[in-house]
């Protein structure tokens, strides 16, 4: 079938993101939240498929966002309680080009899978935040502590399999001190860095949230200068612990192919309020029971 346009958006809020986009005509950023409009809007609202040659046309007002294809195909992707979680489209510009009955067929067939992915994604997430939280019940050694947790993000974010970077923050000496310590590139496992350094330094003084970066699109904030070896994508959140960051999670890759999406971010600000529970658990057991 003429696959060579074809995009995934999922919902966001009240807008859509688009993790997947090929076309000939236009570009998305994966990382950005659009407005929720256009035919994509239209199967969204519907929760039914649209096929631009087949089907009667959308009400007035519902018009396509850029170039007009030759026939479109969006399919809903449902839960299991008929929500529309996101759709996936194809699309084709080729003069005269129409989709057939078993294109239709086999866009629904992946439609479906992918409803299914998206949800267990979402179920694995659930799932490594109640392993993470249920650190706080066991007696875990300090210095097991951190394997431990980094043994659960690999599970679900899949650059931290060789990448992360788990950091306390040292008010006192303006320091960020790292407690765990897994790269490929970098072995600065014992050596501090200002808290004003890199995008830690950003998240620890500026947005005081989670932030992704992806080289060549995502510009730096101003003032920003990164450090250590250059990684294709990045992405760090604050641990907090009674209103303010007390630690912080980095997570990157240098390999364009160990891709770091929006849902990893997701997938981070869910885990690391659990993260800087136990931690903070853990070490005030093993100080009490210190002599």
């Amino acid at each position: 079938m003429q696959a060579e346009n074809m995009y995934v958006s999922l919902v966001e809020g009240d807008g859509v993101r688009f993790p997947y986009y090929v076309d000939v005509s236009a570009v998305e950023d994966s990382l950005i939240v659009y407005p929720r409009e256009g035919w994509t809007a239209y199967v969204l609202d519907s929760a039914n498929r649209y096929w631009l040659s087949v089907d009667p046309t959308p009400p007035v007002g519902v018009t396509p966002i850029g170039s007009l294809p030759s026939d479109y195909i969006g399919m809903p992707m449902l839960n299991r309680d008929g929500l529309p979680l996101g759709v996936l489209a194809v699309q084709t510009y080729v003069p005269g080009g129409r989709y057939s009955d078993d294109d239709l067929a086999f866009v629904e067939c992946v439609a479906d899978a992918l409803s299914l992915a998206v949800q267990l994604a979402n179920q694995e997430r659930e799932l490594a935040i109640r392993r993470i939280a249920s650190l706080l019940d066991e007696t875990v050694d300090i210095k097991d502590l951190y394997s431990r947790i980094h043994e659960v993000m690999q599970g679900v974010i899949p650059a931290a399999r060789r990448n992360i970077v788990i950091a306390k923050v040292d008010a006192s000496a303006g320091l960020f001190r790292p407690v765990y310590w897994r790269d490929e590139k970098d072995d600065f496992d014992t050596m501090p860095w200002t808290l004003d350094s890199g995008l830690c330094g950003y998240i620890y003084n500026h947005c005081k949230a989670s932030f992704i970066f992806e080289s060549g699109k995502t510009p730096l904030p101003p003032d920003v200068r990164k450090i250590g070896y250059p990684s294709k994508y990045w992405l760090g959140a604050p641990l907090y612990g009674r209103d303010r960051i007390t630690g912080i999670v980095v997570i990157q890759s240098y390999d364009e192919d160990d891709v770091i999406t929006k849902e990893d971010q997701y997938t981070l600000d869910g885990i690391c309020p659990y993260i800087a529970a136990v931690i903070g658990e853990t070490e005030l057991f093993h100080r009490s029971r210190c002599p």
